[in-house]
């Protein structure tokens, strides 16, 4: 199919590119995920790779070169970029590779996929729908199924899943996490929780979050779903390169 293939091969591509649409036809990706650069979210992917390779994170995301240039000008937000991209990265292969040789519960593999699945829709839909805003539900969402994909890997029963004391509460979740995971930065992950909007509050009570502040929501819900499967996988871009730099995103 690469280099050298006969022509029929590039007339049978091309008949195929007729039938079917441009985003049906584009590369996949372990996992769809967003990054805020100022007030724009931004599609940032975990790309399908085989063997060793070098992922050029700028590669990954959606700027046009001078955006990349505005980007790369601004210590902030570059620092922040990394974070993400290393944070979609982990996820994208720590979900499917969730358990690294442990012997785990089905239950634990299933919420971390339901994880995945809500927190791609959760990018999705900031970065293509019209009212982005649909994005916070599907994030808490995100987050709180990474948690307790976690907590069932380690044998926590539906029932304390769901009681009162962990429910939604995100914050209670990843100190119970902590008690089986000592590496889990549980104190960040609390900052994070703190300043996410209650998820039941936010289905009926809460007024919608603006353009920024829902960049954030999804942000740190990536960060946590990723802190999470970093301690249930090998993939972690921190620990494998000497040379990065300490994390600044979430502060």
């Amino acid at each position: 199919m690469g280099f050298g293939a006969p022509p029929i091969v590039e007339r049978t591509r091309e008949l195929n590119d007729q039938l079917f649409t441009p985003k049906e036809l584009r590369d996949g990706g372990m996992h769809l995920g967003a990054f805020l650069f100022r007030d724009m979210f931004c599609q940032l992917h975990a790309p399908i790779a085989f063997g060793e390779c070098r992922i050029d994170f700028f590669r990954m995301v959606d700027l046009n070169d001078i955006q990349k240039a505005w980007l790369a000008e601004t210590p902030d937000a570059l620092a922040c970029f990394v974070d993400q991209a290393a944070d979609i990265l982990d996820f994208g292969y720590g979900w499917t590779e969730f358990g690294h040789g442990r012997q785990l519960e089905a239950r634990a593999k299933d919420l971390i996929w339901r994880s995945h699945v809500q927190l791609e829709a959760a990018a999705a839909t900031a970065t293509s729908a019209c009212d982005f805003r649909g994005t916070v539900q599907t994030a808490l969402l995100g987050a709180e199924l990474a948690l307790k994909a976690g907590l069932a890997a380690h044998g926590v029963t539906d029932k304390e899943l769901g009681s009162r004391a962990i429910g939604h509460n995100l914050s209670a979740a990843a100190e119970r996490l902590g008690e089986f995971e000592p590496l889990l930065d549980v104190a960040r992950i609390q900052r994070v929780a703190s300043r996410m909007p209650n998820f039941v509050d936010s289905r009926y009570n809460s007024p919608p979050p603006g353009r920024v502040e829902t960049g954030h929501i999804l942000m740190d819900a990536q960060y946590i779903a990723s802190e999470v499967t970093r301690r249930f996988s090998d993939r972690d871009c921190r620990a494998d390169n000497a040379s990065a730099v300490p994390r600044a995103y979430p502060e």
